[in-house]
C-alpha cells in the first residue's frame, strides 16, 4: 500500500468528520471542567514546589492530547494516554514527600518503575495510614478505610488491561475502519473523568486544601471522600 500526501489528507479530513460527530453527540462540559480543574491544580501544585512542578506541563500536555485523541475516534490510544497520566500524577505526588529519591531519579535518569501499583503495594500510597501521615482528618474525609488506594488501584489495572492489549480492550478486532462510535467515547470519558476525579483527591488530601469549588466538584464524582464544603 502506497501512503501520499493526499492519502494524509484524507484521513485528516475524515478524523475532522468524527470530531463533527462527535461534538454534535456529546456534551463535553464534564470534559473540559475537569481539565480546567487539573490545569488549576498544576499551578496551585506549581507554586508549593518548584522541584516537583515539572511533571505538570507534561501531565496537562497529556490530558489535552488523550481529549483530541478521543473526539477523533482514537479512544484505545487516549485510553493508553491516561494510564501514562496517572503514572505521572502519581509521581508527582510521590517525589513531593520523597525529595531524596527525586533528586537520584533526575540526576541518574533512573527508571521509572515507581509504577502505581508498586506505589500502593510497596509504600501504602494514599492507603489510609499513608494519608493520615500528613492530613490528621483525612480519616474522617474517607467514606471506607483505605477507599482511595482501592479505588486508584482499580483504575491502574483496567487502564493497563488496555495498554498490554488484554482481547476485550481491543476495538479492531472486526476492521480496521475508523469512525466515531458513541459506546467507545463513553468508555473513555469514564476512565478519563475517574483518572482527573483521583488526581483532584489526591491533592485536596495531600494539602488540604478545599478552597476551590471547582477541584471539590470534581473530587466529589465517586464519593469516596466525605461531603467537602
Amino acid at each position: 500500500m502506497s501512503y501520499t500526501k493526499n492519502t494524509l489528507l484524507a484521513l485528516i479530513a475524515k478524523n475532522n468528520k468524527i470530531q463533527t460527530e462527535t461534538l454534535h453527540d456529546n456534551d463535553l462540559t464534564g470534559i473540559l471542567e475537569a481539565l480546567n480543574s487539573i490545569m488549576e491544580i498544576g499551578e496551585r501544585f506549581s507554586e508549593s514546589d518548584s522541584d516537583t512542578s515539572f511533571y505538570w506541563n507534561e501531565i496537562i500536555s497529556e490530558v489535552i492530547s488523550v481529549i483530541h485523541a478521543s473526539i477523533s475516534g482514537y479512544n484505545r490510544l487516549a485510553l493508553s494516554g491516561l494510564r501514562n497520566i496517572l503514572e505521572l500524577a502519581c509521581h508527582s505526588f510521590y517525589f513531593y514527600d520523597h525529595k531524596i529519591e527525586l533528586n537520584i531519579a533526575k540526576n541518574e535518569n533512573s527508571k521509572a518503575n515507581k509504577y502505581v501499583s508498586a506505589l500502593v503495594r510497596d509504600d501504602s500510597f494514599y492507603m489510609t495510614s499513608y494519608i493520615t501521615a500528613f492530613n490528621n482528618g483525612a480519616v474522617d474525609l474517607e467514606k471506607n478505610k483505605d477507599s482511595i488506594s482501592s479505588f486508584l488501584s482499580l483504575e491502574y489495572s483496567k487502564l493497563c488491561d488496555v495498554v498490554h492489549g488484554r482481547n476485550k480492550t481491543l476495538f479492531k478486532k472486526e476492521s480496521l475502519k475508523i469512525s466515531y462510535k458513541k459506546v467507545e467515547f463513553k468508555q473513555f470519558e469514564t476512565h478519563y473523568l475517574n483518572i482527573m476525579n483521583i488526581i483532584a483527591i489526591m491533592y485536596i488530601l495531600r494539602f488540604n486544601d478545599r478552597s476551590s469549588f471547582e477541584i471539590n466538584k470534581l473530587a466529589s464524582r465517586t464519593q469516596l471522600l466525605q461531603e467537602l464544603s
